[in-house]
């Protein structure tokens, strides 16, 4: 039979067996095929909602860490910028970390950038 040869004229010698059945199998046939379209549909639906659900919770959580990655950068900037003007009016490093919260190592570090040498302390006052 050339149906089994085939498997689209399978399948539609398939539907038509159905359809030529009586009307009740018809029916029943028909809600069936409704019933799983319908399910299949609420199933798309549902993970398309899930997935918008998902991108905004992800795009709210980047926004935020990327704000603060920011905002925290912007304060560092800040901190060295000031460490800068302080250390070319001469101010001592240690005075520089303390009031900028830099490492003093991060201070000395610019001060090296800068090319100005570290204001060296008398160990014996009587050199001078």
């Amino acid at each position: 039979m050339l149906a089994t040869q085939n498997p689209y004229i399978e399948k539609t010698y398939e539907k038509l067996q159905i359809i030529s059945q009586d009307k009740e199998k018809r029916m029943e046939y028909e809600a069936r095929e409704k019933a799983v379209r319908d399910y299949n549909q609420a199933m798309l639906e549902a993970e398309q909602r899930g997935e918008a659900r998902g991108e905004a919770r992800g795009e709210a959580l980047g926004e935020a860490r990327g704000k603060a990655l920011g905002e925290a950068r912007g304060r560092e900037l800040e901190a060295i910028a000031i460490a800068q003007n302080l250390l070319s009016m001469g101010t001592d490093t240690g005075i520089i970390a303390t009031v900028t919260n830099l490492p003093l190592c991060r201070v000395e570090s610019l001060q090296k950038e800068l090319g100005l040498l570290p204001e060296r302390k008398n160990s014996h006052p009587s050199e001078t």
